[in-house]
C-alpha cells in the first residue's frame, strides 16, 4: 500500500503514480465491503476470518464508512445527504 492524504491506497499497477517521498510498503490491510477498491481507503487489519473482521468493527470506534477517495468534496457520502436512492 501507499500511505496518501492519511488513507492506505492499494496500488495494484504501476497506472498509479507515487508523488514525493511516497513509499511502497507491505501491510496487512481489508475493505469495508466488496468493491470499495479501489475507491475506498484500505483500514491495517490482521483478521483473517468473518468473525475477526466483526470483532475489529465492533472494538474501532471508527465509521467503516472513512477513507473514501471519491465524494469527499464535503465530507459526507451521497448516501448520507439524501439516501441511498
Amino acid at each position: 500500500v501507499v500511505e496518501r492524504h492519511g488513507m492506505l491506497i492499494v496500488r495494484s499497477d504501476k497506472r498509479m503514480k507515487l508523488e514525493a517521498g511516497e513509499e511502497i510498503r507491505m501491510r496487512s490491510v481489508r475493505f469495508r465491503t466488496l468493491g470499495c477498491w479501489p475507491l475506498t481507503g484500505a483500514v491495517e487489519s490482521q483478521a483473517r476470518t468473518l468473525p475477526a473482521v466483526i470483532r475489529e468493527i465492533r472494538q474501532s470506534g471508527v465509521s467503516e464508512r472513512q477513507d473514501r477517495v471519491t465524494g469527499q468534496s464535503d465530507g459526507r457520502d451521497s448516501e448520507d445527504r439524501g439516501g441511498y436512492f
